[in-house]
């Protein structure tokens, strides 16, 4: 009898008429959970089981119309989670951590990358062991356990922050709101900063007015944004999605950003 997902009765068709189960593993999920609300399956939960990829996954991942919609990731992670979690509910760090899992188990740990040199600025194409990643765990502990809640004080206007780490759902309303408000307003310059901060900010001291935090935002020495952005990055468990380098052309040695390009599900070779 097969599960909700179709996959028992699979494996054991695979098992005993072919001699092969199709591999199922145990991603450590980063935060350990704890920022989970209790009433989340996620809360507490340190490891999330996924199966590998096969050649139904490859399907997914090739759906024109899937592609179109934006949601191709969307149905891969459902298809290989196994665990009855919702998936939109992960913090990007930990839903990183699953999608690198994910890809190891069908293309395998090698994904090529480029990166630029610090010094002399030549593109250099080099190859990254995915599996050598380091977990970044939770450093900072929430206000609450089981509450999405961090807080950090600027060290410029001394103004008390309380933000949240952002979820899949999150990044995606912010998606479309970026979108709608370039619709609207016809102009060169990007809310790249003042939009994540947005995304992330609950509260600034007493205020929660939303407006009045978006004016603050707006208006936040410089320092003080930046050295916010840093303890929230700082702040957020997942995967290490850094590499060092050597360059090529002038020896100077580099680290880099992992970029997550169309490489990494859709390898060319």
């Amino acid at each position: 009898m097969a599960d909700a997902k179709g996959y028992v009765e699979k494996v054991n068709v695979m098992k005993q008429d072919f001699g092969w189960e199709v591999p199922v593993e145990l991603v450590p999920v980063p935060s350990g959970g704890v920022i989970y609300s209790p009433e989340s399956r996620l809360y507490k939960k340190e490891g999330i089981k996924i199966k590998s990829m096969t050649a139904r996954e490859e399907d997914i991942l090739s759906s024109a119309a899937l592609i179109k919609e934006g949601t191709v990731l969307d149905h891969l992670m459902e298809a290989c989670i196994l665990d009855d979690v919702n998936h939109r509910e992960l913090i990007v760090g930990d839903r990183n951590a699953l999608m690198v899992a994910i890809r190891i188990t069908g293309y395998g740990p090698d994904y090529p990358v480029r990166g630029y040199c610090d010094k002399c600025n030549h593109a250099n194409s080099f190859t990254v062991d995915l599996s050598s990643l380091p977990i970044k765990r939770l450093k900072h502990s929430p206000v609450e356990e089981g509450k999405n809640v961090f807080t950090y004080t600027l060290p410029v206007t001394k103004k008390k922050i309380y933000f949240k780490l952002p979820t899949l759902l999150d990044e995606r309303d912010k998606t479309i709101k970026d979108k709608k408000l370039k619709q609207y307003i016809n102009s060169q310059i990007e809310p790249n900063v003042t939009s994540n901060l947005e995304l992330c900010i609950l509260q600034i001291d007493d205020v929660k007015d939303k407006n009045k935090i978006k004016h603050f935002i707006s208006n936040m020495p410089a320092f003080d944004s930046r050295s916010l952005r840093k303890y929230i990055r700082d702040c957020e468990p997942g995967m290490d999605m850094t590499a060092k380098f050597s360059c090529e052309r002038c020896g100077a040695e580099n680290t880099s950003s992992i970029p997550i390009t169309s490489e990494f599900f859709w390898p060319s070779t």
